[in-house]
C-alpha cells in the first residue's frame, strides 16, 4: 500500500535546501567577482593559478550535481513504484507528491551508515570537512574574506570540496594584509570532540529515530570554527600571559589530523574484523549515490588540498624562517 502520510515541513526543507544552494553559490560568486574587480594590479604580484581552482570547483560542482541527482532519481523511482498509476497524473504533480510523502533525508542518512565499508568513505569525507572548516574559519578571518558566513553555509548544504575551492579562490583574490589569528584551545578541542563523538555514534544510530538529530548536530558543530578565530597574535604582556589559552591554526590541524588518523584506523580495523577486502571497500564507493556523493567529494577535496599546499601564497615571515632553517643545515 502506498504511504499517504504527508510531511510539508520536510518538503519545505527540501525545496529550501535547493534554493539556498543556488542563492549561496550566487552570493559567493558575486563576492569573488567583487574581489577581482577591486584587486589592486601590481607588477610584482606572483602569478596566481586561479584557473586551477576554478577548474576544480567546476569539477566538484559537476560531480556532486550528478551524484545528488542520482540520489533524487533513485528516491523518486522507489517512491513511484509503490504508487497507483492514477496517482501519477503528471510529473510536476508526482514530484510534489513525492517531496511531501517520501523520506528522502532519512533514506540518505540510512544509506551512508548502512555498513562499515560505506561509512569508511563517509567518515573520511566528514573528517576532511572538519579540517577545512577550521581552515576556512582561521584563514578567512586572517585575510578578512568578505561574506565568510556564505562559504560556511554552502559547505553545510553541499559536500565540502565545492566551497573549499571557492574559498581558495577568495584567498588568492584577496588584497587584505594577513592578520594572524588564533582560536581558544578549550573550545576548539571541545568542538573537535563533539563532532567526532557524533561520527563515532553514527553507525550505532542506524535504523533509530535519533539518526537525523545526530546528523543535524554534527552539521551545526561545523559552524563553530566560523566564530572561534577571534584571538590576535601579539606580544603585549596580557597576550603573553594568556598565550596558553590559545592555539594557532597549525596546532588545531595537528589535533584534527591525529584524531582523524585514529578514527580511520579504528574503522579500518572494524572492516578487517568483518572480513572486508580492499576491493569490497572500494566497490562500496559506488554502491549507493549518497555514498558516491560524499566519497567522490572526499577524493576531490584531497586533490584540491594537495594542489593548494603546492601553490598557495607564502607568508613572508614563514619564508624567512624556512630560509634560516636551510642555512643552519
Amino acid at each position: 500500500m502506498a504511504d499517504t502520510s504527508t510531511n510539508y515541513v520536510g518538503a519545505g526543507v527540501f525545496w529550501t535546501y535547493i534554493l539556498a544552494a543556488l542563492v549561496l553559490t550566487g552570493i559567493i560568486l558575486h563576492t569573488l567577482v567583487r574581489l577581482h574587480i577591486t584587486r589592486v594590479p601590481t607588477q610584482d604580484r606572483p602569478r596566481q593559478p586561479l584557473w586551477l581552482f576554478a577548474t576544480l570547483a567546476l569539477a566538484s560542482f559537476g560531480t556532486l550535481s550528478y551524484n545528488m541527482l542520482q540520489v533524487l532519481i533513485q528516491s523518486f523511482n522507489l517512491w513511484s513504484s509503490g504508487q497507483h498509476p492514477a496517482q501519477l497524473s503528471g510529473y510536476p504533480q508526482a514530484i510534489w507528491q513525492w517531496s511531501i510523502t517520501s523520506d528522502l533525508f532519512l533514506d540518505f542518512g540510512e544509506a551512508i551508515v548502512a555498513n562499515t565499508a560505506r561509512f569508511l568513505w563517509v567518515q573520511s569525507a566528514l573528517l576532511a570537512t572538519l579540517s577545512i572548516a577550521f581552515y576556512m574559519g582561521i584563514e578567512g578571518r586572517k585575510h578578512s574574506i568578505p561574506r565568510l558566513w556564505a562559504f560556511f553555509a554552502l559547505s553545510q548544504i553541499l559536500p565540502i570540496s565545492f566551497a573549499q575551492n571557492l574559498f581558495y579562490l577568495a584567498i588568492l583574490l584577496s588584497d587584505n594584509a594577513p592578520q594572524p589569528k588564533r582560536v581558544p584551545k578549550f573550545w576548539s578541542v571541545a568542538n573537535v570532540a563533539a563532532y567526532c563523538s557524533c561520527l563515532a555514534n553514527a553507525q550505532l544510530a542506524a535504523g533509530k529515530k535519533w539518526l537525523i538529530p545526530l546528523i543535524l548536530a554534527a552539521r551545526l558543530v561545523l559552524f563553530a570554527p566560523l566564530f572561534l578565530a577571534t584571538g590576535e597574535e601579539g606580544t603585549s604582556p596580557a597576550e603573553k600571559k594568556n598565550a596558553e589559552a590559545w592555539m594557532t591554526g597549525e596546532a588545531v590541524q595537528r589535533i584534527v589530523t591525529l584524531v582523524s588518523l585514529l578514527m580511520t584506523g579504528l574503522k579500518v580495523a572494524q572492516a578487517g574484523q568483518e572480513g572486508l577486502s580492499v576491493g569490497k571497500v572500494f566497490s562500496a564507493l559506488f554502491s549507493h549515490p549518497a555514498v558516491a556523493s560524499l566519497g567522490c567529494d572526499f577524493l576531490l577535496s584531497v586533490v584540491s588540498f594537495v594542489a593548494w599546499v603546492n601553490v598557495r601564497p607564502r607568508e613572508p615571515e614563514k619564508d624567512a624562517a624556512a630560509q634560516k632553517a636551510v642555512k643552519r643545515q
